[in-house]
C-alpha cells in the first residue's frame, strides 16, 4: 500500500481527539481505505472503503476487541463511519474520505517525485519572478475560494478573467468578487454592479479618453511649432 492522506489542522478540534484510541483507530482507518474503486472476490470496494474484521483491526492496531466494537459504534453515531457487515467480513466506509485525501492521486505522486527539483527551481528563479499587479491580488481570493468549494480554475480562465477585469476599477472587482463568494455563487456576475459604478466607470474611461487625445494634439503642436 502506497500513497498518504492529508489531516487539517482542525482535526485538534475533532470532538474524538481527547480519547487516544479513538484518535489511533481513525487514522488507522483513514490509512487503510482504498485511494481507487477497486474489486475484491466480486465485491466492489469504492473509494474510501476498505474490506476488514474486527479481529483483523483489534491486531493491526492493538486495541482490545472490545475497545474497538464500542470506538466503531461511536463512530457510526456521529458520521464518521458506516459499517456494514456480514458473518464473514466487515465494509468500512470513510464518509468523509475526501477531506482527507486529496482528489488528484496522480499529481500528487508526479509532485511528491519532483519535489526536490522544483524547489531548487524556485529558489533559482525567486528573484526572476514577476511581482503581482493589484488585480492579480484580487483575483487570488476568487482562485482560493473555488478551490475551497471543490472547483478550481485553470489558469486559461484566470487569464480571461483578467482580461475581463481590465475594464474595471479594482473596487468594482473587489465587490463582484466578495458578491459572489458571499452569496456561493461559482461564477462572476459584472452586470450585478451598482448602476452608479458602472456609470462611474464609463464617465472614468471617457475622461481618460479626452485627456489622451489632448495630450496627442499638444504633442502635435509643439512639434509643428519645431
Amino acid at each position: 500500500m502506497s500513497g498518504w492522506i492529508k489531516i487539517h489542522r482542525k482535526f485538534l478540534d475533532w470532538q474524538w481527539f481527547e480519547k487516544s484510541e479513538a484518535v489511533h483507530l481513525f487514522i488507522y482507518l483513514l490509512l487503510k481505505a482504498n485511494h481507487k474503486d477497486s474489486q475484491w472476490q466480486g465485491i466492489d470496494i469504492k473509494r474510501g472503503q476498505f474490506i476488514s474484521s474486527l479481529g483483523k483491526i483489534s491486531t493491526d492496531t492493538g486495541i482490545s476487541l472490545q475497545s474497538i466494537r464500542t470506538l466503531l459504534n461511536k463512530l457510526e453515531k456521529t458520521n464518521e463511519i458506516e459499517l456494514k457487515s456480514t458473518n464473514k467480513f466487515t465494509i468500512v466506509t470513510i464518509c468523509k474520505y475526501e477531506c482527507y485525501q486529496d482528489e488528484n492521486e496522480e499529481t500528487n505522486k508526479q509532485l511528491t517525485n519532483k519535489q526536490q527539483t522544483t524547489n531548487k527551481q524556485l529558489t533559482t528563479n525567486k528573484n526572476d519572478k514577476k511581482e503581482k499587479n493589484n488585480k492579480e491580488v484580487i483575483l487570488d481570493r476568487w482562485v482560493e475560494y473555488r478551490k475551497q468549494i471543490k472547483k478550481p480554475i485553470k489558469e486559461a480562465t484566470q487569464e480571461t478573467i483578467l482580461a475581463k477585469m481590465e475594464n474595471f476599477t479594482e473596487e468594482q472587482c473587489k465587490f463582484v468578487i466578495n458578491n459572489s463568494i458571499e452569496n456561493g455563487w461559482q461564477g462572476l456576475f459584472w452586470d450585478k454592479l451598482p448602476k452608479h459604478e458602472t456609470e462611474l466607470s464609463d464617465d472614468l474611461q471617457q475622461t481618460a479618453n479626452i485627456l489622451a487625445k489632448l495630450n496627442y494634439i499638444d504633442t502635435k503642436d509643439y512639434k509643428n511649432a519645431d
